[in-house]
């Protein structure tokens, strides 16, 4: 098994030949093997296998989601020996069903940035080109599955944190609506807005893995013809030029492939997620990190949001932490936040409540542009100008994120350069089960 050949489940379920338990003890070993790449921060020490439809299937899971028998790092040096003891739901789901987490993966320190440079940990580097962001926060469970140490990973997605390394490296990157996996149990952002998810190289597998932690069987393809909304105001303007090639052909394919695209506007989506979206985060992980911390059974439980601040090695996080801590967003300011996230909210339902008929979906790129160079942690190029590297990378992904929108971002094409671009597919909140049919008849398209 090649160690930089992205895998199915199937693939991995059905090998060639050997036990269960060799193919678990072959992922450890290319585990191992990706090191250079920055991609985990614990590997498992032996191949355990369990019973069940994913017997020997093995998956990894971002550090800062809870698990039995590793460490839960954050990425950040005060919980660096952390032992929750215990499995976030989603891991406890996957593990009843027979995978086996072979590893933890490297990320943005504390899940607060989008480059997955951690400077406690080390930078997680892109797979196709090292000297590149993969991606994040989720950046290190991108990069175990784009290099076929795994099938399927976890990650986090609180602004586009499994859907930007999905875009950057190539994959599937599936986010729930959120509190759909469970919540608690994991190092927090922000409760309003934190969701796990995974990234895969299918959008079956990605559909498999939400039955599996949900219960809830996959929706059946309508035989409709497809109705998806091209939100072009914001989501589509300043895109770098390859990029926005890429997805003109993507938009080609699946217009000749019999799906209607229809223009549509999020009304004001960009400036109601400036005005709601950093002010829910600042406000809630100032209360929702101590909470996790005063829950774990270790010393960690002694820490403070002071403590953790004083360690954190990352410039960018300790900005953003210091200026949670700094009491700026109040009680009063949050509340009005909630307020301009629910006429978000109203926006994305009367974009897909469209004139013509309903929408199925909203489609726009995922990013504005390719993986930048690794240490563009500030500003990056866009077609010949800098800009701000994490406003840029976030700005298609934030708006749904804070309205709480289901979305999948799936491989749109290469560019001239051989780097992936991804194109995203949103719908409202608890429509998970339809999006996830909709993806999978666009995945047909794009091929």
């Amino acid at each position: 098994m090649s160690s930089r050949t992205p895998r199915s489940i199937d693939q991995f379920r059905d090998p060639p030949g050997g036990p269960p338990s060799a193919v678990v003890a072959t992922s450890i070993e290319a585990a191992h093997e990706v090191q250079d790449l920055g991609a985990f921060i614990a590997v498992a020490d032996r191949a355990e296998v369990g019973d069940g439809p994913l017997s020997g299937v093995p998956m990894a899971v971002k550090d800062n989601l809870d698990t039995l028998d590793f460490a839960t790092t954050g990425g950040t040096p005060a919980l660096a020996a952390s032992r929750p003891g215990r499995d976030h739901h989603a891991v406890a789901r996957l593990r009843e069903a027979g995978a086996s987490v072979v590893g933890k993966t490297n990320l943005h320190e504390l899940a607060l940035g989008i480059t997955s440079n951690n400077a406690a940990f080390g930078p997680v580097r892109h797979p196709h080109d090292t000297c590149r962001s993969a991606g994040g926060s989720s950046g290190g469970s991108a990069v175990a599955v784009a290099t076929g140490v795994v099938p399927f990973a976890l990650g986090s997605d609180t602004g586009g944190s499994v859907r930007v390394p999905a875009a950057f490296c190539g994959l599937v990157g599936w986010r729930p609506t959120v509190g759909r996996w469970g919540s608690g149990r994991g190092v927090p952002i922000s409760h309003t807005r934190d969701t796990v998810g995974v990234l895969t190289t299918t959008v079956a597998d990605a559909a498999l893995v939400d039955e599996i932690v949900t219960g809830e069987p996959p929706a059946l393809p309508e035989a409709r013809p497809l109705r998806l909304g091209v939100p072009r105001p914001g989501f589509y303007d300043d895109l770098d030029s390859t990029t926005a090639e890429v997805m003109r052909r993507a938009l080609d394919r699946l217009a000749d492939g019999g799906v209607e695209l229809v223009d549509t506007t999020v009304a004001d989506a960009h400036e109601l997620d400036a005005e709601c979206g950093f002010p829910i985060v600042f406000h809630e992980i100032a209360r929702d990190l101590p909470d996790y911390l005063a829950s774990l059974p270790g010393p960690e439980r002694h820490l403070t949001f002071a403590d953790v601040l004083e360690r954190v090695a990352s410039p960018d996080v300790r900005g953003a932490l210091e200026l949670a801590a700094s009491g700026t967003v109040d009680e009063a300011v949050y509340r009005r936040a909630l307020e301009a996230r629910d006429r978000l909210r109203d926006a994305y339902a009367a974009a897909m409540q469209h004139p013509t008929g309903p929408l199925d979906a909203l489609v726009y790129p995922t990013v504005p542009l390719v993986a930048p160079p690794l240490g563009d942690d500030d500003t990056t190029d866009l077609d010949g100008r800098r800009v701000p590297t994490f406003l840029t990378v976030i700005r298609n992904t934030g708006p749904g994120s804070t309205a709480g929108m289901p979305a999948v971002s799936l491989p749109a094409g290469i560019t001239g350069t051989g780097l992936p671009v991804g194109l995203s597919l949103e719908a409202a909140p608890a429509g998970d089960r339809r999006l996830l049919a909709v993806a999978r008849a666009v995945e047909d398209l794009l091929r």
